[in-house]
Protein backbone atom coordinates (compact mmCIF):
# COMPACT_ATOMS: atom_id res chain seq x y z
CA UNK A 1 0.00 0.00 0.00
CA UNK A 2 1.33 3.03 -0.97
CA UNK A 3 1.25 6.61 1.45
CA UNK A 4 -1.51 7.95 -1.05
CA UNK A 5 -3.72 4.84 -0.64
CA UNK A 6 -2.79 4.94 3.20
CA UNK A 7 -4.17 8.73 3.15
CA UNK A 8 -7.22 8.15 1.56
CA UNK A 9 -8.46 5.53 3.90
CA UNK A 10 -7.59 7.59 6.99
CA UNK A 11 -9.03 10.52 5.30
CA UNK A 12 -12.22 7.91 4.12
CA UNK A 13 -12.63 6.30 7.73
CA UNK A 14 -12.57 10.35 9.75
CA UNK A 15 -15.80 11.36 7.60
CA UNK A 16 -17.61 8.49 7.80
CA UNK A 17 -21.08 8.68 8.95
CA UNK A 18 -20.22 6.33 12.08
CA UNK A 19 -16.64 7.89 12.90
CA UNK A 20 -17.25 11.67 12.41
CA UNK A 21 -18.98 13.23 14.74
CA UNK A 22 -16.29 11.64 17.26
CA UNK A 23 -13.46 13.53 15.19
CA UNK A 24 -10.48 10.99 16.08
CA UNK A 25 -7.34 11.84 16.58
CA UNK A 26 -5.11 11.44 13.39
CA UNK A 27 -2.33 9.39 15.81
CA UNK A 28 -5.18 6.70 16.28
CA UNK A 29 -6.22 5.92 12.99
CA UNK A 30 -2.42 6.17 11.74
CA UNK A 31 -1.10 3.81 14.65
CA UNK A 32 -4.10 1.31 13.89
CA UNK A 33 -3.52 1.79 9.93
CA UNK A 34 0.27 1.17 10.30
CA UNK A 35 -0.20 -2.08 12.55
CA UNK A 36 -2.39 -3.91 10.08
CA UNK A 37 -0.40 -2.64 6.88
CA UNK A 38 2.90 -4.40 8.52
CA UNK A 39 1.29 -7.51 8.54
CA UNK A 40 1.18 -7.65 4.85
CA UNK A 41 -1.87 -8.66 2.15
CA UNK A 42 -3.66 -6.49 0.15
CA UNK A 43 -5.25 -3.62 0.32
CA UNK A 44 -8.74 -4.84 0.45
CA UNK A 45 -7.37 -7.46 2.99
CA UNK A 46 -5.60 -4.54 5.21
CA UNK A 47 -7.90 -2.09 5.07
CA UNK A 48 -11.12 -4.69 6.68
CA UNK A 49 -8.31 -5.97 9.47
CA UNK A 50 -8.00 -2.32 10.22
CA UNK A 51 -11.84 -1.72 10.33
CA UNK A 52 -12.55 -4.11 12.34
CA UNK A 53 -9.95 -3.30 14.48
CA UNK A 54 -11.00 0.13 15.08
CA UNK A 55 -14.53 -1.28 15.42
CA UNK A 56 -12.99 -2.75 18.60
CA UNK A 57 -11.41 -0.34 19.95
CA UNK A 58 -13.47 2.40 19.16
CA UNK A 59 -17.16 0.79 19.99
CA UNK A 60 -17.48 1.75 23.83
CA UNK A 61 -17.07 5.56 22.61
CA UNK A 62 -20.25 4.75 19.85
CA UNK A 63 -22.61 6.11 22.79
CA UNK A 64 -25.92 7.28 22.80
CA UNK A 65 -25.08 10.50 24.87
CA UNK A 66 -26.13 13.58 23.49
CA UNK A 67 -23.03 15.75 24.52
CA UNK A 68 -24.45 19.09 23.07
CA UNK A 69 -27.51 18.60 24.94
CA UNK A 70 -25.77 17.46 28.22
CA UNK A 71 -23.57 20.60 28.12
CA UNK A 72 -26.97 22.98 27.95
CA UNK A 73 -28.18 20.92 30.89
CA UNK A 74 -25.30 21.31 32.61
CA UNK A 75 -24.62 24.96 32.35
CA UNK A 76 -28.90 25.14 33.66
CA UNK A 77 -27.72 23.60 36.83
CA UNK A 78 -24.31 25.63 37.52
CA UNK A 79 -26.72 29.33 36.21
CA UNK A 80 -28.59 28.68 39.72
CA UNK A 81 -25.83 28.39 42.12
CA UNK A 82 -26.47 24.17 42.80
CA UNK A 83 -25.34 22.85 46.33
CA UNK A 84 -22.41 20.44 46.37
CA UNK A 85 -26.08 17.81 46.77
CA UNK A 86 -27.57 18.87 43.59
CA UNK A 87 -24.21 18.73 41.40
CA UNK A 88 -23.95 15.45 42.60
CA UNK A 89 -27.33 14.46 41.56
CA UNK A 90 -26.06 16.40 38.15
CA UNK A 91 -23.25 14.58 37.80
CA UNK A 92 -25.50 11.02 38.44
CA UNK A 93 -27.81 11.80 36.03
CA UNK A 94 -25.15 12.03 33.42
CA UNK A 95 -23.50 8.87 34.78
CA UNK A 96 -26.55 6.36 34.51
CA UNK A 97 -26.07 7.45 30.45
CA UNK A 98 -22.75 5.52 30.12
CA UNK A 99 -22.53 1.64 30.79
CA UNK A 100 -18.98 1.19 32.11
CA UNK A 101 -19.67 4.23 34.95
CA UNK A 102 -23.20 3.01 35.21
CA UNK A 103 -21.67 -0.29 36.84
CA UNK A 104 -20.05 2.20 39.79
CA UNK A 105 -22.75 3.79 41.00
CA UNK A 106 -24.05 2.03 43.66
CA UNK A 107 -20.86 1.86 44.98
CA UNK A 108 -19.59 5.37 44.06
CA UNK A 109 -18.99 6.49 48.05
CA UNK A 110 -17.13 3.65 48.67
CA UNK A 111 -15.23 3.53 45.50
CA UNK A 112 -14.31 7.42 45.85
CA UNK A 113 -13.18 6.89 49.25
CA UNK A 114 -11.01 3.99 48.60
CA UNK A 115 -9.10 6.20 46.06
CA UNK A 116 -8.43 8.95 48.52
CA UNK A 117 -7.42 6.67 51.05
CA UNK A 118 -4.55 5.66 48.63
CA UNK A 119 -3.93 8.69 47.36
CA UNK A 120 -3.69 11.60 49.94
CA UNK A 121 -2.95 14.95 48.84
CA UNK A 122 -2.06 15.21 45.13
CA UNK A 123 -0.12 18.13 43.47
CA UNK A 124 -1.23 16.96 40.16
CA UNK A 125 -3.70 13.95 39.00
CA UNK A 126 -3.46 12.33 35.33
CA UNK A 127 -6.81 11.01 33.98
CA UNK A 128 -5.93 8.50 31.21
CA UNK A 129 -8.98 7.60 28.79
CA UNK A 130 -11.54 9.10 31.30
CA UNK A 131 -14.58 8.94 29.81
CA UNK A 132 -17.42 9.83 32.39
CA UNK A 133 -14.77 9.68 35.38
CA UNK A 134 -13.89 13.12 35.94
CA UNK A 135 -17.94 13.21 36.56
CA UNK A 136 -16.14 12.07 40.13
CA UNK A 137 -14.55 14.78 41.11
CA UNK A 138 -17.41 15.97 43.70
CA UNK A 139 -17.37 12.86 45.72
CA UNK A 140 -12.84 12.78 45.38
CA UNK A 141 -12.95 15.98 47.25
CA UNK A 142 -9.54 17.31 45.40
CA UNK A 143 -7.74 20.67 46.96
CA UNK A 144 -9.06 23.26 44.58
CA UNK A 145 -5.01 23.37 43.57
CA UNK A 146 -5.35 20.51 42.47
CA UNK A 147 -4.41 19.95 39.01
CA UNK A 148 -6.47 17.00 37.04
CA UNK A 149 -5.47 16.45 33.96
CA UNK A 150 -8.19 13.82 31.78
CA UNK A 151 -7.71 12.41 28.47
CA UNK A 152 -9.63 10.94 25.82
CA UNK A 153 -10.11 10.59 22.15
CA UNK A 154 -13.76 11.68 21.88
CA UNK A 155 -14.10 15.44 21.65
CA UNK A 156 -17.52 15.86 21.82
CA UNK A 157 -17.16 14.19 25.51
CA UNK A 158 -13.81 15.94 26.15
CA UNK A 159 -15.85 19.92 24.86
CA UNK A 160 -18.78 18.49 27.34
CA UNK A 161 -16.02 18.11 30.52
CA UNK A 162 -14.31 20.86 29.48
CA UNK A 163 -17.18 23.20 29.93
CA UNK A 164 -18.05 21.37 33.22
CA UNK A 165 -14.37 22.18 34.58
CA UNK A 166 -14.30 26.04 33.63
CA UNK A 167 -17.67 26.00 35.99
CA UNK A 168 -16.49 23.68 38.73
CA UNK A 169 -12.83 22.69 38.70
CA UNK A 170 -10.63 25.40 37.03
CA UNK A 171 -7.69 23.55 37.79
CA UNK A 172 -8.77 20.96 35.36
CA UNK A 173 -8.28 20.47 31.67
CA UNK A 174 -9.58 18.13 29.30
CA UNK A 175 -7.01 17.07 26.84
CA UNK A 176 -7.44 15.00 23.05
CA UNK A 177 -4.81 12.43 22.69
CA UNK A 178 -4.36 9.12 21.98
CA UNK A 179 -2.38 7.99 25.07
CA UNK A 180 -1.23 4.42 23.96
CA UNK A 181 0.51 6.13 20.89
CA UNK A 182 1.55 9.46 22.86
CA UNK A 183 1.54 8.55 27.20
CA UNK A 184 1.56 11.78 28.88
CA UNK A 185 4.45 13.51 29.66
CA UNK A 186 3.79 15.39 32.63
CA UNK A 187 5.03 14.34 36.12
CA UNK A 188 2.38 13.50 38.60
CA UNK A 189 1.44 12.06 41.71
CA UNK A 190 -1.04 9.74 40.36
CA UNK A 191 -2.72 8.62 37.00
CA UNK A 192 -6.03 6.69 36.49
CA UNK A 193 -6.59 4.16 34.54
CA UNK A 194 -10.33 2.63 34.52
CA UNK A 195 -11.47 0.23 32.73
CA UNK A 196 -9.12 0.54 30.18
CA UNK A 197 -5.94 -1.62 30.27
CA UNK A 198 -7.69 -4.62 28.81
CA UNK A 199 -8.94 -2.90 25.63
CA UNK A 200 -5.85 -1.67 25.33
CA UNK A 201 -4.36 -5.48 25.65
CA UNK A 202 -7.07 -5.88 22.29
CA UNK A 203 -5.73 -3.23 20.80
CA UNK A 204 -1.76 -3.60 20.76
CA UNK A 205 -1.32 -7.32 22.77
CA UNK A 206 1.31 -6.64 25.66
CA UNK A 207 1.36 -3.31 25.45
CA UNK A 208 0.43 -2.16 28.78
CA UNK A 209 4.05 -3.08 30.40
CA UNK A 210 5.78 -0.43 28.13
CA UNK A 211 2.46 2.08 28.77
CA UNK A 212 3.06 2.29 32.67
CA UNK A 213 6.86 2.06 32.52
CA UNK A 214 6.58 5.34 30.22
CA UNK A 215 3.91 7.09 32.52
CA UNK A 216 6.13 9.64 34.91
CA UNK A 217 4.06 9.10 37.84
CA UNK A 218 4.43 7.56 41.26
CA UNK A 219 1.27 5.94 41.67
CA UNK A 220 -1.41 3.92 38.79
CA UNK A 221 -4.52 3.34 39.89
CA UNK A 222 -5.94 0.53 37.55
CA UNK A 223 -9.68 -0.55 37.56
CA UNK A 224 -10.78 -3.71 35.77
CA UNK A 225 -14.78 -5.34 35.37
CA UNK A 226 -14.51 -8.00 37.93
CA UNK A 227 -17.07 -9.96 36.16
CA UNK A 228 -18.89 -9.33 32.50
CA UNK A 229 -21.75 -6.64 31.52
CA UNK A 230 -24.12 -9.29 32.37
CA UNK A 231 -22.87 -10.70 35.24
CA UNK A 232 -22.56 -14.11 33.78
CA UNK A 233 -18.94 -14.79 33.82
CA UNK A 234 -15.89 -13.99 36.46
CA UNK A 235 -13.04 -11.91 35.35
CA UNK A 236 -10.90 -11.62 38.58
CA UNK A 237 -8.52 -14.63 37.55
CA UNK A 238 -8.11 -12.86 34.27
CA UNK A 239 -7.62 -9.28 34.89
CA UNK A 240 -5.45 -10.15 37.45
CA UNK A 241 -3.13 -11.92 35.47
CA UNK A 242 -3.11 -8.94 33.51
CA UNK A 243 -1.89 -6.70 35.44
CA UNK A 244 0.28 -9.28 37.53
CA UNK A 245 1.92 -9.81 33.88
CA UNK A 246 2.17 -6.32 32.79
CA UNK A 247 4.67 -5.37 35.61
CA UNK A 248 6.11 -8.96 36.35
CA UNK A 249 10.06 -8.61 37.11
CA UNK A 250 9.66 -4.59 37.71
CA UNK A 251 10.93 -3.54 41.25
CA UNK A 252 7.30 -1.97 41.94
CA UNK A 253 4.61 -2.87 44.27
CA UNK A 254 1.30 -3.85 44.08
CA UNK A 255 -2.15 -3.87 46.26
CA UNK A 256 -5.07 -5.13 45.21
CA UNK A 257 -8.77 -4.89 46.04
CA UNK A 258 -12.55 -4.54 45.28
CA UNK A 259 -15.01 -2.44 45.10
CA UNK A 260 -18.98 -3.73 44.15
CA UNK A 261 -17.73 -5.02 40.53
CA UNK A 262 -14.95 -3.12 40.30
CA UNK A 263 -11.13 -4.50 40.57
CA UNK A 264 -8.59 -2.01 41.65
CA UNK A 265 -4.84 -2.45 41.46
CA UNK A 266 -2.21 0.02 43.19
CA UNK A 267 0.95 0.27 41.68
CA UNK A 268 3.45 1.65 43.24
CA UNK A 269 6.35 2.66 40.82
CA UNK A 270 9.78 2.77 43.01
Amino acid sequence: MDQVEFEAIIEHTRKSRKYRELNLPEETLQDMLTAESALGGSKAEVTQRFRKKLHNVIAPYLEDIDYAQETERMKACFQVNPTPDQVKAWALSVMQKHASTRERLPHIEAFCQCLRDHIDTPNRILDLACALDPLLLPWLNFPNETEFLAYDIHQPRLDFLNAFFARAYPSAHAIQQDILVNPPSQPADCAFFFKEAHRFEKRSPGCNRSFFQALPVKLIIVSLPAEDLRGHHSLVAYHTQLIKEAIAGLPWELEQTQVGNELIFFIHKR
